[in-house]
């Protein structure tokens, strides 16, 4: 009895009676039609990431320079609010409609998924030679300080997301008693060499200009002007290869902007890649890599922290076959041959941990949708 008089109130509730329109639904639908269409449209002039970023990925955006559109982000958080008010106040909750509501649950369920791969899904790849390990991958558009000293083939590395730096912010290494103070960011840059001199840089550079943003995100490197406390002006470029080598209290120490780093919990070796080609060609028709997976039990010290190296498992990753490990999943990106004919292949590695919610709410609607079926064909032969 109490349920059913909560039920009547939120159906009288003129907010929610409002926001479970039928015509907020059918305007949803429309604007991710057309956000749809026209993001893939405007991919072929701006390319994939800028066409993201724009369409699907914000709120609100302009066309024309001045006439704001609501972005895929609040359609769809619209929509999940209608069909919430949907099930608060047009449902009949009864048996004979249960199979109509186990839909609607998975649908809303979803909208969850969708939510929780946006936010947590990490994106990153990981670049191998032959006979090379690492358990440490690199994001494709994040970027990070990092400050490390070697000791024995181990990296003690202390890093600083640079979303969101401003100048005057001060980096603290407090453990190797230095300190970064930020003079000027910028996200998009070009590097020049020249200049008076006296910055310390690790290839030459002596100046940077911000850059426009350009449409393939691999061609976009931040930079950074800062002072290193005790030790005068640096300057750092993501687009160099090796970093900036610094004595402090006797102790060398690397300085570098980078593409954020992330470990992973398990070592990869690649033992071995196989490339065939087209016949006749240098188009490649299928490639492979053959690693061990190494799975850490603290049994040994190693340069990238304990693993076991005994015991590995042996996995082949090739073009339609990832590999799978825990909230983990690689797959099989690209490869390069260098002029020494040395072979090195690139893994996209994929951290998801809800990468199972889409499977669990596509068979919450399928149980729906088999019982309302079910529901209907037993209403019927009553009915005779």
């Amino acid at each position: 009895m109490m349920m059913t008089t909560i039920h009547k109130r939120l159906q009288r509730n003129p907010a929610i009676k409002f926001c479970a329109s039928l015509k907020i639904t059918l305007t949803c639908l429309t604007l991710l039609f057309i956000l749809t269409f026209w993001g893939t449209i405007d991919q072929v002039y701006n390319g994939l990431y800028l066409s993201q970023e724009r369409f699907f990925h914000s709120f609100f955006f302009t066309f024309a320079g001045f006439i704001p559109f609501p972005g895929t982000q609040l359609v769809l958080w619209v929509l999940f609010i209608n069909l919430i008010c949907v099930a608060l106040v047009r449902f009949v909750y009864a048996w004979d409609h249960l199979g109509i509501t186990i839909i609607h649950a998975g649908l809303l369920l979803f909208f969850v998924a969708a939510y929780i791969t946006f936010h947590n899904t990490k994106e990153s790849q990981l670049t191998l030679m032959e006979k090379e390990g690492s358990n440490v991958s690199s994001a494709y558009h994040d970027w990070e300080v990092a400050l490390w000293k070697e000791d024995g083939g181990v990296k003690d590395v202390y890093a600083y997301d640079t979303r969101g730096l401003r100048s005057g912010e001060k980096l603290d290494f407090s453990d190797y008693d230095l300190e970064l103070t930020v003079n000027h960011y910028y996200p998009h840059s070009e590097a020049y060499s020249g200049g008076t001199g006296g910055i310390l840089n690790a290839s030459g550079i002596q100046a940077l200009q911000p850059a426009p943003r350009q449409q393939a995100p691999e061609k976009n490197f931040p930079g950074l002007v800062a002072t290193l406390a005790g030790l005068g002006p640096v300057l750092l470029y993501g687009g160099e290869d090796k970093p900036l080598k610094i004595t402090h209290q006797s102790q060398d120490y690397f300085l570098q902007l980078r593409r954020k780093h992330s470990p992973m919990p398990f070592l990869l070796r690649l033992k071995d890649f196989k490339v065939e080609w087209h016949p006749h060609t240098q188009v490649a028709r299928s490639y492979q890599s053959l690693v061990d997976v190494i799975v850490p039990d603290g049994s040994l010290q190693g340069p990238l922290g304990p693993f076991r190296l005994s015991g590995s498992r042996e996995v082949l990753i090739s073009m339609n076959k990832p590999l799978r490990y825990k909230d983990f999943t690689l797959y099989q990106a690209s490869y390069a041959i260098d002029q020494w004919g040395r072979e090195s292949s690139t893994l996209a590695v994929v951290k998801n941990s809800g990468r199972l919610l889409p499977y669990l709410a596509s068979f919450t609607t399928v149980i729906g949708l088999v019982l309302h079926f079910l529901l209907m064909v037993f209403k019927a032969k009553l009915k005779h």
